[in-house]
């Protein structure tokens, strides 16, 4: 156990004993024979979770919740420096996201946003059977969604509000300061933050075996469940995205993870990038759990969470089984075996909607400004699934409603 490691977090003690990597961490030869000294360098990060946002959530949690609101309201909309003797802590997080590294491209994170939105249904249906999925395959990573199983219950609002974080992100200038991606990103950026330190004030989650909640390894490895496991999935999809595209997309969303708190030495800078730390993601992890295969049941079987009729319960029932088929089909047979999918006839859709998409792929490149009707197709189709799953009721993103359920883990986190 190190005790000179810098505090991990405001709810556990200064100095207290921690170990450099979680207990599970341990014997992972496999996975360093295939990524090499990337496994030890890895691991610590298991261990670190986002000190500007928690420092700021625990001042804010200080303040009388209009105060706190106003103030982080004001300097989401004008900036710190309009804010009328702010905390410490509050000009410490919002120097650090209004310094705009020198990498960024405003035109090519819009081109990137673009190309996610034209992807429309499709691009939904490989984050729901695809990039989710890999997610909750981790069992401590899904700890902080599971340990309440009021969160298994709601998991067609929490896609839906996903689905808003992406489209909110992907509008042109979505992340420049004072857009409504960029306001978005921040507010879930201190509700992750809420959720740590709930969990930790709480003393039930054993951060010596699971490593710390919402910690950088996770958070890095979401971020480009976005970008570069969307691309891959799109492919395995027969979706052509073009090379530059598929950069602008990374670059789109590398800028948005490190508003989201993301450390920069393990953001992911290209797609090749992305997809290796999934890899080891996956190769270091303990195999899913139940509590796993319960996030996964839920998100696939969410359809029918929101049927009401019997005919609606049938068509959902259907839609069901092609998810479950197409989501095999991504995350492959053994993944999905453990995952306890069920065997469907619809796994066999996944060749004939490849036969579609290539032959989209041929008509884009040889009508070019096709591509702005897709676009505006994709967006809205996107707006729609937003709007009917909302059901009228606003996503928030506020972090105080990240609360703690019976079991120790958090109500509301997306």
């Amino acid at each position: 156990m190190s005790t000179d490691s810098p505090r991990l977090h405001p709810d556990i003690p200064e100095g207290a004993a921690v170990p450099r990597v979680p207990t599970w961490y341990v014997d992972r030869t496999a996975a360093r024979e295939r990524f090499g000294e990337a496994v030890d360098s890895f691991g610590p990060f298991l261990m670190r979770g986002d000190p500007p946002a928690d420092e700021l959530v625990a001042v804010l949690n200080e303040l009388r919740p209009a105060q706190a609101n106003r103030m982080l309201q004001q300097a989401l909309d004008e900036g710190i420096a309009s804010v009328r003797r702010p905390p410490r802590a509050f000009v410490q997080f919002f120097r650090q996201i209004d310094e705009i590294p020198l990498w960024l491209d405003w035109d090519k994170l819009d081109r990137g946003g673009r190309a996610v939105l034209r992807t429309g249904p499709l691009g939904a249906v490989v984050l729901a059977c695809y990039s989710l999925p890999l997610s909750y395959a981790s069992p401590d990573g899904s700890k902080p969604l599971t340990a309440s199983g009021r969160l298994v219950q709601r998991a067609s609002r929490r896609l839906t509000e996903t689905a808003r974080f992406l489209v909110e992100t992907c509008r042109p200038g979505g992340l420049r300061r004072g857009a409504e991606g960029f306001k978005i990103t921040i507010r879930v950026r201190l509700m992750h933050a809420q959720v740590r330190r709930l969990l930790l004030q709480r003393k039930s989650w054993p951060y010596e075996r699971w490593g710390i909640p919402v910690n950088q390894a996770y958070m890095a490895g979401t971020n480009v469940l976005f970008s570069s496991v969307l691309i891959e999935g799109l492919s395995k999809l027969g979706y052509e995205v073009p090379q530059a595209e598929r950069d602008d997309i990374v670059q789109l969303w590398r800028y948005g993870g490190l508003l989201s708190g993301v450390d920069s030495t393990i953001c992911a800078a290209t797609e090749a990038e992305g997809l290796r730390l999934i890899r080891l993601i996956h190769a270091v992890m303990d195999p899913p759990d139940d509590d796993s295969r319960a996030l996964v049941k839920a998100l696939m079987e969410a359809p029918l969470e929101l049927a009401k009729s019997p005919a609606q319960k049938v068509v959902a029932q259907r839609l069901v089984d092609l998810l479950y088929g197409l989501s095999r089909h991504l995350v492959g047979e053994d993944l999905a075996n453990t995952l306890a999918y069920p065997r469907t006839s619809w796994r066999h859709v996944a060749p004939v909607l490849r036969g579609m998409n290539m032959m989209m792929n041929s008509f884009q490149r040889r009508v070019p400004e096709s591509r702005d009707a897709l676009y505006r197709f994709g967006l809205e189709a996107w707006e729609r699934v937003i709007e009917n799953g909302l059901a009228g009721i606003p996503a928030a993103f506020d972090f105080r409603k990240a609360t703690v359920g019976d079991q120790g883990g958090p109500t509301h986190a997306p």
